[in-house]
């Protein structure tokens, strides 16, 4: 992998979608070389830290003649103004191939809503790099209709095969579980809302368990607000041991999201066999449809929400289905799979010359 360099936020220790991607490249990849953009939870540091990545990034193509393909990881927003800034010097001072590869399922928004000025840049970003990386048929379909990207492909997300799968049984109530981003965009105040206004129907047959980060004091606050604490707990922020011990002990995992990419958490959810509720966003429905494994809700709608969560609770042989299917359907996204793509991207784009790629 020492003619690619990637571009990309987090650090092994990332919280985030992006940097747990590219972090499971790394694993899988002999020579790996990452500028990251992005390193602190502080937003004043990282302001600090950006105009250092410049710096560092002229130095290692200045200094690494080997380079040959820069593959830049971006979102909205912040995200995609320091992609911005490195993809204008690059383009500038290198004659490298540039790949744009855009995660998050913000973007749509964020560049029908931007500014002129803004919405240029963007324009400029997709439309002049060497190839534009998205994450499923509905992505593609949107930046074809809306951008003139010189070449477009699908990459599925890639994650990691668990080790042990082995259910772990605790009591007879139905475990749910929702791991993400603490926040309105990714439905956990409808969900909350939801156990709260059934209460009562849920309070012998249902457990709730939520980890991950953002909003956290305001999570905490609604679950005491409600009273429905003997049902929801919050676990905090789950590393890889703790995301194992959730996902073994869960029986449904639900992500009902108001904007998405692919997200991470339901391919880790699948490989673990387990049955997805999720939203019509996104990459969601074209994963949900195909692998059919599970039920899919319009954002927002918490009768929806409610009715799925009791379909899937009552109907054992429907779990059973859709736990087969998921554990079918997500080795499209383990590494064997996802990195023969993608080097088979990176072959292309050199028209099959000089790339020399080694797996570990």
């Amino acid at each position: 992998m020492k003619e690619v360099l990637y571009i990309a936020p987090g650090n092994q220790n990332s919280k985030g979608g992006i940097g747990l991607c590219v972090n499971n490249y790394s694993k899988y990849m002999s020579d790996f070389k990452v500028l990251v953009t992005h390193r602190f939870t502080s937003r004043l540091l990282n302001t600090i830290w950006f105009p250092l990545c410049i710096i560092e990034m002229l130095f290692i193509l200045i200094k690494d003649r080997d380079i040959k393909i820069l593959h830049i990881h971006g979102a909205s927003k912040g995200s995609f103004y320091r992609k911005y800034i490195l993809f204008v010097i690059a383009r500038f001072f290198t004659g490298k191939k540039i790949i744009y590869h855009i995660h998050g399922g913000g973007f749509r928004d964020f560049y029908l809503n931007a500014s002129k000025f803004i919405q240029k840049r963007i324009r400029y970003v997709i439309n002049s790099a060497d190839l534009v990386i998205c994450l499923s048929e509905k992505w593609k379909h949107f930046y074809t209709s809306a951008f003139k990207p010189k070449q477009i492909k699908i990459l599925n997300n890639m994650i990691i095969p668990p080790v042990n799968t082995e259910r772990m049984i605790t009591n007879d109530k139905c475990k749910l579980l929702f791991l993400g981003l603490i926040g309105d965009n990714k439905g956990i105040f409808d969900l909350i809302k939801t156990i709260a206004k059934n209460r009562n129907q849920f309070e012998e047959t249902l457990e709730l368990k939520i980890a991950g980060n953002g909003e956290v004091d305001r999570l905490t606050d609604a679950i005491s607000k409600w009273n429905i604490q003997n049902i929801v707990s919050f676990e905090g922020w789950a590393d890889q041991n703790k995301k194992e011990e959730l996902f073994r002990s869960s029986d449904i995992f639900i992500l009902p999201s108001y904007k998405e990419g692919l997200p991470l958490s339901i391919l880790e959810a699948m490989s673990y066999g387990l049955p997805i509720i999720s939203s019509k966003v996104g990459g969601i429905p074209d994963l949900i449809h195909k692998s059919r494994n599970g039920i899919l809700v319009v954002p927002g709608n918490q009768r929806a929400i409610k009715n799925a969560i009791i379909k899937l609770m009552n109907n054992r042989d429907l779990c059973e289905n859709y736990s087969h299917n998921s554990t079918k359907a997500v080795v499209d996204y383990y590494p064997d799979r996802v990195l023969k793509s993608l080097f088979s991207i990176y072959h292309e784009l050199q028209g099959n010359k000089g790339l020399l790629f080694e797996q570990n």
